[in-house]
């Protein structure tokens, strides 16, 4: 396996291996709630209506698709990203949860929460500091670097609204859903931001299958939620909006995750997919 500069490109490890199966049992915990929405409170901190639960699991999915790609991903390259998000949305979730312990009683108080996401953010910021420096992002932009930056671009605004002002991101959310959850959102979104922002500008398609196969899976089950539950949803412009834009989430990363598996197949020595 050769690097696009001519040298060798770092080989997946057992070790990193090893770490994304345990991000996918830590994924599957939370996205059990989209079958049993009721479970909910078994491991998210907050109360959630089925609605959110199952939208909550949703979002989980894309950490459950990601750590199972990277899983069997036979290059460094093609998971670099995902540590980088999942260092990010373990530790943007502490943080987001730290303020709130006061809230907590003895009997409600989140342990496993926050000792999972502390053991795993400082997990994964050693891995980063270890792994610092390798496989950078060549000079170039993904082909499909603007539709990914639109999609992060969108993400961005949406995240970052519901993070500094969640009373006003209810409002215009298009079904109930409380300040506190809006900001759990925000999280992922930003999450998923920077993974597209990431994304768009390596030109190697190598370090883009993983992340545009995980956003279009979730993007998907979001969609599929959202349908089951059409009586939970505002008459009016929110949920107009709210589909157009899923929609076109969809549309945009089945396009560039098109693009991408076809410059894999013209480049079979420098991808990482497994052989």
């Amino acid at each position: 396996m050769t690097s696009p500069e001519g040298g060798t490109a770092m080989r997946n490890t057992t070790w990193l291996r090893v770490l994304f199966v345990l991000v996918f049992g830590q994924a599957l915990l939370l996205g059990q709630a989209m079958v049993w929405p009721e479970r909910i409170g078994e491991t998210l901190p907050w109360p959630a209506t089925p609605l959110n639960a199952r939208f909550v699991a949703a979002l989980y999915g894309m950490g459950a698709v990601t750590a199972l790609l990277a899983v069997f991903a036979a290059s460094y390259v093609a998971v670099r990203v995902s540590l980088v998000l999942v260092f990010v949305i373990t530790g943007g979730l502490l943080l987001l949860t730290l303020p709130h312990l006061g809230e907590f009683t003895a009997s409600t108080f989140p342990y496993r929460w926050v000792a999972a996401y502390t053991v795993d953010a400082i997990v994964f910021g050693v891995v980063l500091w270890r792994l610092r420096g390798r496989e950078r992002a060549p000079a170039g932009r993904n082909p499909s670097g603007t539709v990914v930056a639109a999609y992060a671009l969108v993400l961005t605004v949406v995240g970052a609204v519901m993070l500094v002002a969640p009373s006003f991101a209810v409002r215009l959310w298009p079904w109930g859903l409380t300040a506190i959850l809006a900001q759990v959102y925000s999280v992922f979104f930003l999450t998923f931001a920077l993974g597209g922002w990431l994304v768009a500008r390596d030109p190697r398609p190598d370090a883009a299958w993983v992340y545009l196969t995980a956003n279009l899976s979730t993007v998907l089950i979001v969609l599929g939620v959202s349908m089951a539950y059409p009586e939970r949803f505002k008459a009016g412009p929110p949920t107009v909006i709210w589909y157009v834009l899923w929609g076109a989430g969809a549309l945009a990363l089945a396009v560039a995750l098109a693009r991408t598996v076809l410059a894999l197949r013209r480049t079979p020595t420098t991808t990482g997919v497994p052989a």
